[in-house]
This record gives structure tokens, sequence and C-alpha cells, in this order.
């Protein structure tokens, strides 16, 4: 491995540590398409007629001329790498929004917590974690965002254990030459519930799903606390975690 997928480990192994919930709120297609090709069809012959006679000619009805051909269907262009950074994010679940936050760039802090305010989703970004969501990577963007605030009401992330696959998610980034892009994302499976420390110890082996991919594409995960889960010192021992391939 080299020095930069080491360290990049290092990072999500000490950030997924703290993705949760203090008791005060502060921390947390190659389109392929298949064509059948036909052959070439004999044409069927009768066999030479013995007799000199003539045959009366058989009326043959006309053939109908074969109707204009249908379009070919345009080959989706490649997607391509956003110059941007995420600045909200909606998750649409029957074409209804389920989560719908501002975002803002966020990194560990000097204690090691990754912690997005309240009210809003964080982008772990650059330096630490390089991948913009949605941008070509073996490593998936990462979103994290708290469920409740420190209040005990709902945040931004409270539904995401309600997200299931099929679902969409929308980013919109705020482009490095101005104005505004957006991308949209397809759910790969339901929001899976899953202990915060086997995430990191087994990163590399049974959860490296949660922050790889076997080869380089545009995906994103997303992460909140799950409050049904066991709680000690007042932090949820789990979390709920959605993942997503980009599709436009």
């Amino acid at each position: 491995m080299n020095d930069r997928a080491t360290a990049m480990r290092r990072r999500l192994a000490v950030a997924l540590l703290v993705v949760g919930l203090l008791a005060g709120g502060s921390a947390v297609l190659l389109w392929s398409a298949t064509r059948s090709a036909l052959g070439d069809v004999p044409m069927s012959t009768s066999p030479a007629s013995s007799s000199p006679t003539a045959m009366p000619a058989v009326p043959v009805a006309p053939t109908p001329s074969a109707g204009p051909t249908a379009p070919a269907t345009p080959t989706p262009a490649p997607l391509q790498d956003i110059a941007g950074t995420p600045v909200h994010v909606t998750v649409l679940q029957a074409g209804a929004p389920l989560i719908d936050a501002d975002v803002n760039r966020i990194q560990l802090d000097e204690d090691g917590w990754l912690s997005p305010d309240q009210g809003l989703a964080g982008w772990y970004g650059p330096p630490q974690w390089e991948t913009v969501p949605g941008n070509l990577s073996a490593y998936r963007g990462i979103i994290v965002g708290h469920n409740v605030t420190g209040y005990g009401t709902k945040d931004v992330f409270y539904d995401l254990g309600q997200v299931r696959a099929g679902d969409s998610v929308v980013i919109t980034y705020a482009l490095q030459a101005g104005g505004y892009a957006t991308a949209g994302f397809t759910v790969t499976q339901d929001a899976q519930s899953a202990p915060k420390q086997d995430v990191v110890a087994q990163a590399a082996t049974t959860y490296r799903w949660v922050w790889q991919v076997d080869a380089p594409e545009r995906s994103l995960a997303l992460f909140s606390c799950d409050l049904d889960a066991p709680h000690i010192d007042g932090h949820s021992v789990d979390n709920w975690i959605v993942t997503a391939v980009r599709v436009s």
C-alpha cells in the first residue's frame, strides 16, 4: 500500500470513531448495449421444373416497404469530474425529499473529532480526505451529519436510516469557475447499521465497502448515528451508512 493510501486509512480510522453525536451536539455504468447479430438467411428456392410448359404466373402480393428505422438510442456521454465543492445534499424517496441540507467542508479537529455544525451536513474534504463526492476515485466521497441536535430536536440526517436502495441523492456544487452544478446518485443498498469500532477495525476486510470500491468509480457514503443502537456515555455505538453511485 502506498503512503497516500496508508495516510487516508489512518484518517478514516480516526474519523469514523467520531462520526456521532456527543451529549452537547458537537461531534459525530459502463453502459453496455447487447446486440443480436443475424447471419445471412438463405432464400428458399423451388427446384427447376422438368416440364417445358410455362407455368402461369402467380400473382404475388406486394411486399410492404419497411417502416422508418427507429433512431438508435444515443450512448450517454461519459460522466466528468466536477471542479467544485459540495454545498447541498438532498435525498429523495419516491420523489419527495427525505433529507435536505446545506453542506460545508469539515476536517478533523485538533482532538481528532469530525464535527459537523448543527443544522449542516459536513463534507470530509481536502487536505485530509481528497475525494469529491461524484468524482472518479477508489475511495468514496464522505458526507456526515447529526440526526439530533444537542437540544434533542431533529437534525439534518435524522432520517438517514430510512433510506432505501433505489432512492436518489442529489449533490449541488459551487464551481471553482463560478456558478453551480448538480450530480445525481442512486443508492446502492438499504441503509446499513454497523458498529463504529468494527467499521474501523475491519476497514480492510468486512467493512472495506464503506470506504473503498473495487475499481475507481464515482461514489458517495453518507454517515450518521443510529439512535436505536445501544449507547455508551450518551453516544450511539453504531452508525447508519448509506452508499450511492453517481448516474448523472
